[in-house]
């Protein structure tokens, strides 16, 4: 077994090779590195405008962990379950990064509300992941236009994760 960290999360893996996706955040099995070659970014330096993109990027995440939580806890059987409680934890762990990349402590995930059932549930997510997707879209163009590569890199890794997701719960939907 070797430890291996996610660029993204931060999270270590252990195992015999990468996984497919990491299993903390989501991210591409490409985004888990040796330990060793690791580097932490901790908090950025950016533009006003990529600050306020990421502020509103961690309003998105924590509404959707939130949200997924609700989700999870009223979910009618296993599977919705899992995989309410997998996305809550992934958007728990995009709001840290970006906490950490503003340079502030993470928030606390409020209650959360949602729908009834399952598929209701599904359909909201997918507007969720829409939306995120969107934002952290545009966000990702603010930043490579301001000549900030760390904080397009990770709207762009955001981006790509959040449309696993939305693979992902039009699937169940």
């Amino acid at each position: 077994m070797h430890p291996y960290r996610c660029q993204v999360c931060g999270e270590t893996y252990l195992g015999s090779s990468t996984p497919d996706r990491c299993p903390f955040c989501g991210a591409a099995g490409s985004e888990l590195k040796k330990a060793s070659l690791w580097y932490d970014r901790g908090a950025l330096q950016m533009s006003q405008q990529s600050r306020d993109n990421l502020t509103r990027a961690l309003e998105l995440e924590i509404n959707n962990a939130a949200f997924y939580k609700c989700a999870y806890n009223q979910a009618s059987n296993q599977i919705s379950q899992a995989i309410f409680k997998r996305l809550m934890k992934q958007e728990q762990e995009h709001a840290e990064l970006i906490s950490k990349a503003l340079g502030i402590p993470m928030p606390e995930v409020p209650t959360g509300t949602c729908k009834g059932s399952d598929p209701d549930n599904f359909i909201e997510a997918h507007d969720h992941e829409d939306e995120a997707i969107n934002h952290y879209l545009k966000s990702a163009q603010d930043a490579t236009k301001a000549n900030e590569p760390e904080v397009a890199y990770i709207f762009r890794q955001l981006a790509e994760i959040e449309t696993e997701h939305l693979i992902l719960t039009n699937m169940y939907k």
